[in-house]
């Protein structure tokens, strides 16, 4: 009945939301057509990045963590390998990466405006017998 659509973030800049997106994960940018407004896909999901509606002036995002949508997930195969590559495009590496539990480490890169995005690498667990 449902399925996942899109991803909607309205930043200050967001030229430089996009950029940060398509700059470290790879996502594709599409024309938009309308000024400010960007659309990106990121391994086959919409992302859409626009300004403060100015009939509905934006507040600040909040301070991380919070309540609320707090992050984006990406999972990677290969997580030290992953935060080096997003290191030497200039990348904040905030948290991580660390052991998270049984079978899963994570990191979280910090983007533009504070957006967070978390890095998770899993792994099967193995039956010792």
């Amino acid at each position: 009945m449902f399925r996942f659509d899109h991803i909607h973030l309205r930043a200050a800049d967001p030229g430089a939301m996009a950029a940060f997106f398509t700059r470290l994960f790879g996502a594709e940018a599409t024309p938009e057509g309308r000024p400010g407004r960007h659309i990106l896909r990121l391994d086959g999901q919409l992302l859409l990045i626009a300004p403060s509606n100015p009939d509905f002036p934006a507040a600040p995002g909040p301070a991380f963590p919070h309540l609320g949508l707090e992050h984006i997930g990406l999972g990677v195969e290969d997580l030290d390998a992953a935060c080096a590559a997003l290191r030497a495009k200039g990348a904040e590496i905030t948290v991580g990466p660390m052991q998270a539990g049984p079978g899963f480490r994570l990191a979280f890169v910090r983007g533009p405006e504070g957006v967070m995005v978390e890095l998770l690498e899993r792994r099967p667990q193995h039956d010792p017998c």
